[in-house]
């Protein structure tokens, strides 16, 4: 009985034993998990958060500033018409003898190009200078009277009725000679005009008359222009008027003459605009000196309003404002950074701004997006 209680109280210790050995071991285990579980959850924690990537700038989007010309130019379009032209017509009435030019036909100044018949020209000159010498002969014949007569006056032998008389004489028969004087200068014109001249070099552009035929005074004999000098007549608008000025210089291209432009300059601008519009007509100056201008000749170009060169540009949209001014978006190490800037003068109707504060080489964002501000990393993407 002994023996069989002795050997259940030996198996139960050995249970226990084990039971305890199992604990602790269990026991160990877990606070192997423990820290190993705990060393993980601090591992994670301390990983470092990677950076966000640049903005990537397409090529399109950013500009590098060098130094560039501009030019702003005002459109206009016009006929040519020769700036010398002279319509000559008669100074008296008379019968053409002699026409000395056709259309198309050069001239040279002081060619006779119109002769009218001059025979009774002539022989009322040689009358007036007839007569002439017949009143300068009485007038020495009126001043010889009235010497004699004062003499008379001075010895007794004359009145003063006599040498008034006399004086009276003299001053009739000098006026009849300063009279037919001036009837001889009026003949030698009429002769002069009865040759018609040309005024200057040039071309006869119409023929009126023909010889033979009776003008009337002040009638058209002929037409003749000089062509080494035309003028395009543009109209410009009240509004832009205003932006140009003598001398400024204009390129015309002229229907005819494709790819060959011809450079003028302003020489007229009209004080007034034309009746019934809002239009000044403004008159550009051409030299002509190979011939290849004609009047009516159609023409179409620009004024140079304003140029400069070497100068800093930049696109509109490259400007941004905020509350310490205007300032620019600068790609500087990678990142974004605000460059102040002053605007010059805008160019092209505004589009392009010519600043300060850029130097040359500068990389500027000229996207208005608002997600490219100071401080953002971005970079410029290759292209392709």
């Amino acid at each position: 009985m002994v023996r069989k209680w002795m050997g259940k109280w030996a198996a139960a210790a050995a249970l226990t034993g084990a039971l305890s050995v199992g604990l602790i071991y269990f026991d160990q285990l877990s606070g192997t998990l423990g820290a190993n579980a705990r060393q993980a959850s601090v591992g994670f924690e301390i990983v470092a958060t990677p950076e966000p990537r640049p903005l990537e700038l397409a090529p399109v989007e950013v500009i590098k500033v060098e130094p560039a010309s501009m030019a702003e130019r005002f459109r206009v379009s016009g006929e040519l018409q020769p700036v010398n032209r002279v319509v000559l017509r008669s100074r008296a009435a008379g019968t053409v003898t002699e026409v000395n030019g056709r259309a198309g036909q050069e001239v040279k100044a002081g060619d006779v190009l119109v002769r009218f018949e001059t025979e009774e020209l002539q022989s009322a000159l040689t009358q007036r200078n007839s007569n002439l010498d017949a009143a300068r002969a009485q007038l020495v014949f009126a001043e010889q009277t009235m010497d004699k007569t004062e003499q008379l006056v001075r010895r007794g032998f004359a009145t003063r009725a006599a040498l008034e008389k006399a004086h009276s004489e003299v001053l009739s028969a000098r006026a009849n000679v300063q009279g037919l004087s001036a009837q001889i200068d009026m003949a030698q014109t009429a002769l002069r005009n009865a040759e018609i001249k040309a005024p200057f070099d040039g071309i006869v552009a119409k023929r009126a008359v023909e010889p033979g035929a009776a003008a009337s005074a002040d009638a058209e004999l002929m037409t003749v222009i000089d062509t080494s000098v035309l003028e395009a007549e543009v109209l410009v608008s009240t509004r832009d008027v205003t932006r140009l000025e003598l001398g400024q210089a204009a390129e015309l291209q002229i229907d005819g003459l494709e790819g060959r432009p011809v450079v003028g300059r302003i020489d007229r601008i009209n004080p007034a605009a034309n009746a019934g519009s809002r239009f000044v007509p403004v008159y550009i100056r051409l030299e002509n000196p190979g011939g290849r201008l004609w009047g009516g000749m159609f023409a179409t170009g620009s004024i140079l309003v304003r140029e400069s060169r070497d100068i800093l540009v930049l696109p509109s949209t490259a400007l941004r404002t905020d509350e310490a001014g205007a300032f620019v978006l600068k790609l500087d190490d990678g990142k974004l950074a605000r460059q102040a800037v002053t605007v010059r003068s805008r160019w092209n109707g505004g589009s392009h701004l010519e600043v300060t504060g850029v130097r040359r080489g500068d990389v500027i964002v000229t996207s208005p997006l608002p997600e490219f501000r100071p401080g953002v990393s971005a970079v410029v993407a290759r292209a392709g």
